[in-house]
């Protein structure tokens, strides 16, 4: 019996599957906001500056990333000059205040996994201000590295964004912009 033992323990050491970091690649992701108003929508970009995943075989355990808030763009006026007046409406203490707070940043917690499908668990900062979030994304594995595609759906107002908000300026009208925002992403880490 001690003979069988010995070479199944030692089997199952070889194959167990070890931990693996991948560093997300600024270039190969896409982080699309979109937001809404009475009176229509904008959207834009904004760039991740850096961050990484933590793997155990096709199971995320740990990551993070953080966002360069500066970089954000305005894409549906691209060509107006309410486009550039909108940018730096959006980084003023109005909306993000990236002259204080450049960086936003997003701390995986945990994921629970059902095949492609993964829901992911986190810590979001923007303005200095950390909620919990959950989200799905699809995300695949090859032998170098993941890649991830979904949406995270962001109530500003807990991140004292509250310019225009119906919760807090009940008889705006149609100035109104809505509180929630998505930011759709594309990301590869390697």
């Amino acid at each position: 019996m001690k003979k069988l033992f010995i070479p199944v323990f030692f089997l199952c050491f070889v194959y167990a599957e070890s931990e693996k970091t991948f560093t997300l690649n600024p270039d190969n992701t896409v982080l699309r906001w979109t937001a809404e108003k009475i009176t229509g929508t904008h959207w834009g970009y904004v760039k991740v500056e850096g961050g990484s995943v933590v793997v155990k075989g096709k199971k995320i355990l740990t990551g993070g990333c953080i966002v360069d808030m500066s970089t954000i763009t305005v894409m549906d006026m691209k060509d107006s000059p309410y486009g550039k007046k909108l940018e730096n409406h959006l980084r003023s203490s109005d909306f993000f205040d990236t002259e204080n707070y450049s960086r936003a940043s997003l701390i995986i917690t945990g994921a629970s996994h059902k095949g492609n499908l993964v829901q992911i668990v986190g810590e979001l900062t923007i303005k200095g201000i950390t909620h919990s979030v959950e989200f799905p994304a699809v995300v695949k594995f090859s032998d170098k590295g993941a890649s991830a595609k979904g949406q995270i759906k962001i109530d500003r107002t807990l991140y004292d964004i509250k310019y225009r908000s119906g919760k807090y300026y009940p008889d705006i009208g149609d100035k109104m912009i809505y509180d929630v925002f998505k930011l759709d992403f594309e990301v590869k880490a390697e």
